[in-house]
């Protein structure tokens, strides 16, 4: 996908002039190399102290959110910097066990940070993992124009991803772009999956789950609305293809820079649901790729005619990035 005038681009983006696969970019700036975020927060004296599984020594708040909280820690033993996740014993639905089980299952593979520990510390579940850098939604937000040949890049790196989580059975769940991080010290744009705690799986030992005809259309949908499938807006049960159809859209986030439906605004999430469901059935596709090279069209063309059990072709979406 690449052109002369993407390689003009990078170059005014401090990307360097190499080949795609060798493609380097300057992620954004996020303060201290090591953290995740650039509104880390450095604690007190004493909460530096705290130490977590006789082991992990907390330095900074570098996370927050409905899900608890994320912290840099140092291993005591020989100084290796990771992240610690850990989420309240009074949240009323807990993650964190089934986060570092699905993990400990995808682990090691393409694209999957080792989950290292998990325990209890005072009144919270935690998990250790492997310390990253800036998100795939940091990198969107300080590239107003991003490349092609580098979304196209990161978008066969994401396919690979999910090729690999669903070999092993699972299903994503929530694809969107501050879920895929960047190393910590990054200058080949490798992305990583995080935040596996509304995964799931998709398969009974060898064979696939069987669509549950019966049940009434769900109401309370799983996912991001911006990213979410068609089927999984109209109260589907999430499948292999629903993962794929949400990687399309966040390729086209990045390739455009906004979806037609972004920045929606609502009383309640349902009417959110609702509102970009309805945006995102009757735009019209042509329209949102316009200007873009021709796989991305087809990318979500595709995915929306996977069947429920259907296995993605994951070779024909890499070679539509190509």
């Amino acid at each position: 996908m690449a052109s002369n005038a993407a390689y003009r681009r990078r170059a005014s983006l401090g990307c360097d002039l190499r080949r795609p696969d060798e493609v380097t970019i300057s992620l954004p700036s996020i303060g201290n190399a090591s953290s995740l975020d650039s509104t880390s927060t450095e604690l007190s004296a004493n909460s530096r102290d705290v130490i977590i599984g006789d082991q992990w020594l907390v330095l900074a708040k570098i996370g927050w959110g409905s899900f608890g909280e994320v912290f840099k820690v140092q291993d005591i033993h020989d100084g290796m910097r990771y992240a610690v996740k850990r989420e309240s014993h009074d949240v009323r639905n807990p993650q964190l066990k089934h986060e570092s089980l699905v993990y400990d299952a995808l682990f090691p593979g393409p694209g999957i940070p080792r989950c290292h520990w998990y325990g209890q510390h005072d009144d919270f579940d935690c998990i250790v993992i492997d310390l990253l850098g800036p998100s795939l939604k940091q990198l969107r937000e300080s590239v107003a124009d991003m490349p092609i040949d580098i979304v196209a890049d990161l978008g066969c790196q994401m396919i690979t991803i999910f090729e690999h989580i669903h070999h092993r059975g699972i299903l994503y769940r929530d694809v969107k772009p501050e879920n895929f991080l960047f190393p910590a010290s990054c200058t080949v744009p490798k992305v990583y999956a995080v935040d596996f705690g509304l995964a799931a799986w998709w398969r009974n030992s060898t064979t696939h789950k069987p669509y549950p005809e019966a049940r009434k259309p769900i109401r309370n949908k799983t996912g991001t609305a911006r990213y979410a499938s068609l089927n999984v807006h109209h109260g589907k049960a999430h499948a292999r293809r629903d993962d794929m159809e949400s990687l399309g859209y966040v390729l086209l986030d990045l390739a455009r820079g906004s979806l037609p439906w972004t920045g929606i605004q609502a009383r309640n999430p349902k009417i959110g649901w609702d509102t970009i469901g309805t945006l995102k059935e009757e735009a019209s596709l042509q329209d949102v790729c316009a200007g873009l090279p021709s796989g991305f069209l087809k990318f979500i063309e595709y995915t929306r005619q996977l069947r429920f059990t259907e296995q993605p072709d994951y070779n024909f979406l890499r070679r539509l990035m190509r």
